[in-house]
């Protein structure tokens, strides 16, 4: 069963090409920036990927995230795409496993 957060990487992207195996090396390479980002940052929007991507922002995009902490974690600590193919197809499914609202995380300023 897909998520809230899942997506379908097509024509409707800017980065998407008609070639499957460019779209996955893509993503996966997309995939790994990211996880270098949250391990470098302790953290990542599910926004910071949607932008990336091309996928419309939405309101929920901007409060989950992933956050990476060894000693306290809240999720996995890494960041998982979801791809999915189907056949040859260009178009790839997605479904982020984000650890969910993260911005309880944040200090406020004093």
């Amino acid at each position: 069963m897909k998520s809230m957060y899942s997506q379908v990487f097509d024509s409707k992207c800017p980065l998407w090409d008609k070639n499957q195996k460019f779209n996955l090396l893509l993503l996966q390479s997309k995939q790994t920036y990211f996880n270098d980002l949250l391990k470098m940052r302790g953290y990542v929007f599910l926004r910071d990927i949607y932008e990336d991507l091309g996928f419309p922002i939405t309101l929920k995009t901007l409060f989950v995230g992933w956050v990476y902490d060894l000693e306290n974690p809240i999720g996995d600590n890494f960041i998982d795409f979801g791809i999915t193919t189907k056949g040859e197809e260009p178009n790839i499914e997605l479904d982020f496993n984000v650890d969910g609202i993260i911005t309880n995380r944040f200090k406020e300023e004093s």
